[in-house]
């Protein structure tokens, strides 16, 4: 039995050492290019955030060059529920992502956090919101930067 702990020791610290590492390596990878690429899919494929965030041309298609800043409204409910707004905010660097810290925009988007209708809560997992986040704040949005007003319809 002392043998037995004599050669599984080492094997204990070898996984303990490499858990480690491997730790150290996933979150290193959640930064910077591949951690926007995950915000982009979850905004972009996912939530479809831009189905309301981005402004729609006269054919009613998204207007791309204007992706996620903020948009009027393209469908209202014959009966409003109360906090309804007719309008999505920009969400980008020059809106809220950049008007919010990193932290509250992730406390927003991982805690269930109630919003004004129609747009949903979200949980999201706290590396998905990190993701969300950093995908958002490396949107410029609109010229001129945050706290600009510019009707965007």
């Amino acid at each position: 039995m002392n043998r037995r702990w004599i050669v599984g020791l080492p094997l204990v610290i070898f996984l303990v050492l490499a858990m480690n590492g491997r730790v150290a390596r996933v979150e290193g990878q959640n930064q910077g290019p591949a951690l926007i690429k995950r915000g982009a899919y979850l905004v972009n494929q996912v939530a479809r955030c831009g189905d309301c965030h981005t402004p729609r041309t006269n054919k009613g298609k998204l207007d791309l060059t204007r992706h996620l800043q903020g948009a009027s409204m393209w469908f209202t409910p014959k009966i409003k529920p109360k906090g309804w707004e007719n309008r999505a905010p920009d969400i980008t660097a020059s809106g809220k992502a950049g008007k919010w810290n990193e932290e509250r925009m992730v406390k927003f988007l991982s805690t269930g956090q109630e919003s004004d209708p129609p747009m949903p809560r979200y949980k999201l997992s706290m590396d998905d919101a990190r993701a969300v986040t950093a995908y958002l704040r490396s949107l410029a949005g609109k010229k001129g930067g945050a706290g600009q007003k510019k009707d965007d319809d």
